[in-house]
């Protein structure tokens, strides 16, 4: 084989580099999905290296993927392109409908279907002069979207949607938060891409709709948080099914028997460069004894620069469940219970077991 096929290997389907596979590593599954995903769009990936200088990675994407469906508007006689995928709808006031536009403290909105819609006027924020319509007895109101927001862009006059070829703006106007780069138009004309949320925050829109619904929102996602907490679920014994907050876990390891030793009466390992002390969690909780064969599995608890290892039976799932905030009556080392997954679950106390072994670890902790 040459250098480039020697390469190409780790683009091969189940190519690893990990001494063994788990249930979490190992698998081969990463390059050659890259590559896959890449080529299916008409692309190409290489990659060259050379022991002790470094390696590159080129990846070339097809210039199509940069067309994009685009709305056409006209602003004081310059045309704008608008990225179809922030455009809602299109709003059309004529005679009496126009005076369902209101101002609230000097700004105008636009009553859609209930909602108070604000209103930006195109040629204002680019600071345009105001331009005499043809037709000074309609309005156009373009809808849109930003940063999950909506807001009504108020343009000269609409056009039809076109399939555009975006370009980059050169770094002299990169900042320019109105634009979000420019194309060449059928007639060799260029014309400006607008940068949606760019409009939106030079008129203060999003800042305004946002203050007026922050209390709602922040009540909203405050039930969200409340209602659903991503959990790990292991064994400790067969029957044993318990739980702990995915926030609390570091990492998830597995060591063979053979790495384990003893220090201050206890069992640890040699973990990253430093003495990991394990904790039996079969020990801890109903006081019995482990299978003394097989690998061991650890969820590792980190605090302030100091782990822990917590030895279960057996890693089953990770899930997003409902936590009531009352359980059942609490023993050593379990908070209380809940149903997890269809199942009663025990929720482990990570703090009383730890301090069960180890009194004075969350005092170093804090000290440090």
């Amino acid at each position: 084989m040459g250098d480039r096929e020697s390469l190409n290997l780790i683009f091969a389907p189940g190519f690893s580099t990990a001494e063994k596979v788990t249930s979490v590593s190992g698998r081969g599954v990463g390059m050659d999905v890259v590559k896959t995903n890449v080529e299916k769009i008409g692309g190409t990936v290489d990659v060259q290296s050379k022991a002790g200088h470094g390696t590159t990675l080129k990846i070339k994407i097809p210039l199509t993927l940069a067309i994009i469906p685009a709305l056409v508007v006209t602003s004081h006689t310059e045309r704008f392109a608008i990225p179809q995928v922030n455009l809602l709808e299109l709003v059309r006031l004529e005679g009496e409908q126009l005076r369902a536009i209101e101002h609230i403290h000097g700004a105008p909105v636009y009553r859609l279907r209930g909602s108070i819609l604000p209103l930006v006027y195109l040629n204002r924020t680019l600071g345009f002069p105001e331009s005499e319509s043809s037709d000074p007895k309609a309005v156009n109101i373009v809808v849109l979207q930003a940063d999950d927001r909506q807001f009504g862009l108020v343009v000269d006059g609409v056009s039809d949607t076109e399939e555009i070829v975006v370009k980059p703006l050169g770094k002299e106007l990169k900042g320019l938060s109105a634009f979000a780069g420019a194309t060449i138009m059928g007639d060799g004309k260029v014309a400006l891409i607008l940068d949606v949320l760019g409009i939106a925050q030079r008129a203060n829109v999003i800042s305004e709709v946002r203050d007026r619904n922050m209390g709602e929102d922040a009540k909203k996602a405050s039930a969200v948080e409340e209602e659903k907490r991503a959990v790990l679920l292991f064994r400790v014994r067969e029957e044993g099914r318990m739980a702990i907050p995915l926030s609390m876990v570091a990492r998830l390891e597995e060591f063979p028997r053979e790495r384990l030793e003893r220090a201050s009466g206890r069992h640890v390992v040699q973990y990253r460069g430093k003495i990991l002390p394990l904790i039996d969690l079969c020990k801890v909780i109903d006081g019995g004894s482990r299978d003394e064969h097989g690998p061991l599995q650890v969820v590792v608890y980190s605090e302030q620069g100091r782990s822990v290892g917590l030895v279960v039976d057996r890693i089953l799932d990770i899930v997003e469940e409902t936590i009531p905030a009352e359980h059942r009556e609490a023993r050593d080392g379990v908070l209380g219970s809940a149903v997890i997954a269809g199942k009663v679950t025990d929720l482990l106390d990570v703090h009383g077991v730890i301090r069960s072994t180890d009194p004075h670890f969350f005092e170093r902790t804090t000290a440090a």
